[in-house]
């Protein structure tokens, strides 16, 4: 069956471009010119990957991923911001947001289709093997993308759940900003080490106690981050 791309871009050839390159993907594809309505639309589809641009003529793309990952009905939606907002600043407030990539007009369409295939390929995968992982109070099942901390549910971005994922299946060992670039975003990501931060420090907030003093998911100071299993 094939994956649902939501696009909510206002520039109409952009849109045709984006149409052509994802359905010759293989992909199925619904494109919004605006916000009105949006939510509604991700509630009803239930989109695999939600392209969104920043600036759109009734709204701001930015406060719509804010409303979109506060609804825990579709906040796991994973979304891949495309603007031609370039600052650094503009991408680490995209990802702090709970956006999973950030890519920059103009691009290649090329490498808008691997930066999907990538998002879609990790939010998926084989899960007719995948049995629910625990680790001390930790709870991660990967077929139903619930995280559970103590019996008490967890609202994790699609993002967060793959570090999670990735942490825990690979417990005590260390890796750096780059080897965690390019397990969770797949190599040639525009996301930067500093990005990778910002995530830690939003997963941290979900399952220490004390974020500023983690117990589990440690820095290890010059290198990178290595995950205790809980006890």
């Amino acid at each position: 069956m094939a994956k649902t791309i939501l696009a909510i871009e206002d520039d109409t050839d952009l849109c045709e471009l984006l149409e052509y390159n994802l359905t010759r993907g293989g992909y199925e594809v619904k494109i919004l010119h605006g916000l009105e309505g949006a939510l509604d639309t991700v509630k009803a589809i239930r989109p695999d990957l939600l392209i969104l641009d920043v600036m759109l003529p009734d709204g701001d793309g930015l406060d719509f991923c804010r409303t979109l990952k506060a609804d825990p009905e579709v906040r796991q939606t994973p979304v891949l911001f495309l603007t031609a907002r370039s600052q650094e600043i503009d991408r680490v407030l995209g990802l702090e947001i709970g956006g999973d990539d950030y890519v920059t007009k103009p691009f290649s369409p090329r490498e808008l289709l691997a930066r999907v295939k990538v998002h879609l390929r990790r939010a998926g995968g084989d899960r007719a093997m995948d049995l629910p992982t625990e680790a001390g109070p930790i709870s991660l099942d990967k077929v139903s993308r619930r995280v559970s901390l103590n019996g008490e549910a967890l609202a994790l971005t699609a993002t967060e759940f793959k570090l999670l994922e990735f942490f825990l299946a690979h417990p005590g060992r260390v890796y750096s900003r780059e080897q965690l670039l390019n397990s969770i975003w797949g190599e040639g990501t525009h996301v930067t080490p500093r990005n990778v931060d910002v995530h830690i420090r939003r997963l941290r907030e979900q399952i220490e106690t004390q974020p500023d003093s983690p117990q589990w998911l440690q820095t290890v100071r010059g290198f990178g981050y290595r995950f205790e299993v809980p006890t």
